[in-house]
């Protein structure tokens, strides 16, 4: 997954298609109603829903990862770690659109060729990143291990590898650990890296050993240069390879 860092914030390419089209989607509006009487309305609407939206999309991913934000409640605020579920987003903001616009069928009509239109600019950008993603390589840049050794993550090729970005303090990742666990036990055709970031040796044992939880391949990415150049979005990021890297 492709991203990009601005400060502290990472944001993925895929996000910033939604922003694209989105950007499209009301800027169309503002063209299609710049003769409406009610145009200010129209507009405040659709800022409406676009917040309606963003908010029910995080709390659809929150209230689905409820179990591993208990003792973590700060992380529900940290929307750097990528927790949305999309389609509950698009669906609270077109409600929301359709609430405010009903009864009104020349409004209802521009925002149907303002969003199909903005839908359309999303399709082929998503598609030329699918397209780009399945040529992504490993990761050329060093990690450590427990040992303090440097690992070169390309010295992996020869069978498929999976490469989880985590860190103890992201719920989710805390949640999928054990699932990943059983994974790299159950299939040892397959290496499954854990590239913990920015945490020292002292967190990660600790966090281990208070979860119990018995993994081969533990790395250490504390200046993030391998989620960068691997495009990691947020975390948890979790990428495949297959076995030519």
């Amino acid at each position: 997954m492709l991203s990009i860092s601005l400060g502290p914030l990472v944001i993925s390419i895929s996000q910033l298609i939604i922003f694209l089209g989105l950007g499209i989607f009301w800027g169309l509006t503002y063209l299609l109603t710049r003769q409406h009487l009610l145009q200010k309305a129209i507009l405040d609407t659709v800022f409406k829903a676009v917040v309606v939206g963003f908010l029910a999309s995080r709390l659809a991913f929150v209230f689905t990862m409820w179990d591993a934000y208990q003792g973590n409640w700060w992380q529900l605020f940290n929307i750097s770690d990528g927790g949305f579920i999309g389609y509950y987003g698009w669906l609270s903001g077109i409600v929301v659109l359709a609430f405010y616009a009903r009864g009104k069928k020349a409004v209802m009509k521009n925002y149907a060729i303002a969003g199909f239109v903005g839908f359309c600019s999303m399709i082929i950008p998503n598609f030329a990143l699918s397209i780009y993603q399945t040529g992504v390589q490993l990761p050329q840049s060093v990690v450590h291990n427990i040992q303090g050794q440097q690992v070169n993550l390309q010295n992996f090729k020869g069978k498929p590898v999976v490469i989880n970005f985590w860190a103890s303090w992201c719920p989710p990742c805390r949640k999928e650990m054990p699932v990943l666990q059983a994974a790299q036990k159950n299939n040892p055709n397959i290496t499954v890296a854990f590239v913990n970031q920015g945490e020292d040796l002292h967190t990660v044992k600790a966090f281990l050993n208070e979860q119990q939880l018995d993994l081969n391949h533990v790395f250490f990415d504390q200046s993030s240069n391998v989620s960068r150049e691997s495009g990691a979005a947020g975390l948890p990021t979790t990428l495949f390879y297959n076995n030519q890297g």
